[in-house]
C-alpha cells in the first residue's frame, strides 16, 4: 500500500508542477505584455522586467488553487486513462484511500502558498508598486495625485505625499467633537515618523505648523515650529492602505487593519473579505481537488486528457465566478464576510463528496 501511495503522489505531484510552471508562466506574459504598453521615458524594458519579478509571488499564490485543481484532475486522470484506478479499486482499496494519496501533494503546495502569501506576498507586491511607481514618475512618493483621505475618532485627516521613508507632505487636521462641529483645523507642511523602539510609543514630529481654533465667539490662529503629534497610524500601515489591495495583505496585516478601522468605527467590510479569504483559502483549494478527483473517477474516467483539463479549467472558472459574485455583494447587502467566501467551498465539498457516493 505504501509504494501505491508513493506511486499516486508522485504522479499527482508532477502535473502539479506542470499546472503551476503553466499558469505561472501564462499569468507572467500577460503582465509582461501588459506593463510593455507602458515603456516610456521612465519607464523601461529593465523596469517592466524587474515589476514581473516582483509580482510572481502574487501570481504564484493566485495560480495555487487552479494548479492544485488542474494538477490533480490531470494526475489521476493519468492513472485512469491506463486503468491503473479499475486495478487499484479492483484489489480493495477505496476511493476514499485513493483520494488521499492524491491529495497530499496538494497539501505540500498549499502549505507553500500559505507561508508564501504570509512572509513574501504582501512586501514583494508593495516593492513592486513603489518600483513601477519611481520607475514611471521618479517620485519617491506614493500618493496618488489627488492625496490621501484618513480617520481617527473624530480627526478627518487629508495627506498631500505620503513616502516610503515614513515622511508626510502636507497635512491638514480637521477636528471635530461629538455633535460634528469643527473645533480645530491643523496645518502642517512635514510630518516624520519616529519609532522608539523597546515596545514605546511611536509619534510623527510635525514641521511649521498653523493651528485654527474655533470657538463660539472667536477664532484664533497660531504657529508653530513643530508639534508631537501621538498617533496609531504609522508608514507601514499608510504603505499597505495605498500600495496593497486588501487580498494581497497578509494574515497578521489585515487583522491588524480589520482593528484599527473597528476601533476608529470605520468599515472594514473589504478588509474583512481578504482576511477571511486567505484564512479559507486552503479549505477552498481541497474542495476544488476533491471535485477534480471525483469528475475524473466519475463521468471522465474514459476520456481524453485534453478533456479532463479543459473541465478543470470550468470548475475553477465557476468557483471563481461565484466567489466574485458575492464578495461585492456581501459589502452591498451587508451579509457577513464569512457567509460570502464558505458559500462558494460549501459548495465544491458539497458537489464533491455527492460525486464521491455516486462513484462508491
Amino acid at each position: 500500500m505504501k509504494q501505491i501511495d508513493r506511486y499516486i503522489g508522485t504522479t499527482v505531484a508532477g502535473s502539479l508542477m506542470l499546472a503551476v510552471l503553466g499558469l505561472l508562466g501564462m499569468m507572467t506574459i500577460l503582465t509582461f505584455l501588459e506593463q510593455v504598453e507602458d515603456v516610456g521615458k521612465d519607464f523601461t524594458m529593465f523596469a517592466v522586467f524587474r515589476f514581473v519579478l516582483y509580482s510572481m509571488p502574487r501570481m504564484f499564490h493566485e495560480t495555487i488553487p487552479y494548479a492544485a485543481l488542474i494538477g490533480c484532475l490531470t494526475g489521476v486522470g493519468i492513472l485512469a486513462s491506463r486503468s491503473e484506478i479499475v486495478v487499484m479499486r479492483a484489489s480493495g482499496i477505496s476511493t476514499w484511500s485513493i483520494t488521499w494519496s492524491a491529495l497530499k501533494p496538494a497539501l505540500v503546495l498549499i502549505a507553500i502558498g500559505l507561508v508564501v502569501g504570509e512572509y513574501v506576498l504582501s512586501d514583494m507586491e508593495r516593492l513592486a508598486r513603489l518600483d513601477r511607481i519611481k520607475a514611471r514618475h521618479d517620485l519617491s512618493a506614493i500618493t496618488p495625485e489627488t492625496g490621501i483621505w484618513y480617520r481617527e475618532n473624530y480627526v478627518f485627516m487629508h495627506f498631500d505625499i505620503v513616502s516610503q521613508n515614513g515622511v508626510i507632505d502636507g497635512i491638514t487636521h480637521n477636528d471635530f467633537n461629538e455633535a460634528g462641529e469643527l473645533q480645530r483645523t491643523l496645518f502642517a507642511r512635514r510630518g516624520v515618523h519616529h519609532d522608539l523602539g523597546d515596545d514605546r510609543t511611536s509619534y510623527w514630529l510635525l514641521e511649521d505648523v498653523t493651528v485654527t481654533d474655533f470657538s463660539d465667539d472667536r477664532v484664533t490662529s497660531s504657529h508653530l515650529t513643530s508639534l508631537r503629534w501621538d498617533s496609531s497610524i504609522t508608514p507601514k500601515l499608510l504603505s499597505a492602505e495605498i500600495l496593497v489591495q486588501p487580498d494581497k495583505m497578509s494574515i497578521g496585516e489585515l487583522s491588524d487593519k480589520i482593528a484599527y478601522l473597528k476601533e476608529q468605527g470605520l468599515n472594514s467590510g473589504k478588509y474583512e473579505l481578504g482576511f477571511w479569504g486567505k484564512v479559507f483559502q486552503p479549505l477552498a483549494t481541497i474542495g476544488l481537488v476533491l471535485v477534480g478527483i471525483s469528475v475524473v473517477l466519475g463521468p471522465l474516467r474514459s476520456t481524453t486528457m485534453g478533456m479532463r483539463v479543459v473541465t478543470g479549467l470550468i470548475i475553477g472558472i465557476l468557483f471563481r465566478f461565484v466567489e466574485t459574485l458575492l464578495s461585492p455583494a456581501s459589502l452591498v447587502f451587508g451579509f457577513s464576510p464569512i457567509i460570502a467566501t464558505l458559500l462558494p467551498i460549501a459548495l465544491c465539498f458539497s458537489v464533491g463528496i455527492y460525486l464521491f457516493r455516486r462513484v462508491g
